[in-house]
């Protein structure tokens, strides 16, 4: 967190944040995504982070740079607990919602699938995109569990330029 809050002291503000757990935490996003914008991508995920654990680290990761975009990507941690209620998970993802809409002005947010093959992500991501509907954001939905697919589901979500026809055409399917 320290590194993070250093960082943000030269990070320029209204541009794209990634925030998440451990899958994303392992992307160097801006390398990824360099050709999709000419804004900055900042990668503020964190390994093994919960939902429960968000409100310790919200400010330093989102609210601090002001993102124009945010990209949530929570769940994967959570989902692996044996205790695991869906029911909470999404009443606390969509607390952490409410303080994102509130306190980071003009910024558009992204909710994107749980990475996960299992059942209980499948059922996580209805909830998801449900709550996406319901709370002004945009959902993502991740085709496959893998860095490649996940940058394949959101450079059209970061991108600042209008698609062309040829990769509106790939998104077709």
């Amino acid at each position: 967190m320290k590194d993070f809050s250093i960082m943000n002291q030269i990070c320029k503000k209204q541009q794209t944040v990634f925030f998440g757990s451990t899958n994303l935490s392992m992307m160097d996003l801006s390398e990824m995504l360099r050709e999709s914008t000419s804004s900055h991508i900042y990668n503020r995920s964190i390994e093994g982070l919960k939902l429960k654990d968000v409100d310790e680290v919200i400010a330093t990761c989102a609210v601090e740079l002001q993102p124009s975009k945010l990209f949530i990507n929570l769940g994967e941690e959570d989902i692996k607990n044996p205790d695991f209620d869906r029911k909470s998970f999404i009443f606390k993802y969509e607390w952490l919602l409410y303080q994102l809409h509130t306190r980071c002005k003009n910024c558009t947010l992204y909710i994107t699938s749980v990475m996960s093959d299992s059942h209980e992500a499948a059922l996580v991501n209805k909830d998801l995109e449900a709550l996406a509907s319901d709370t002004g954001c945009t959902y993502v939905r991740i085709a496959r569990n893998s860095p490649w697919d996940f940058i394949n589901c959101v450079k059209h979500f970061v991108r600042n330029s209008p698609i062309t026809f040829g990769e509106a055409m790939q998104y077709a399917g």
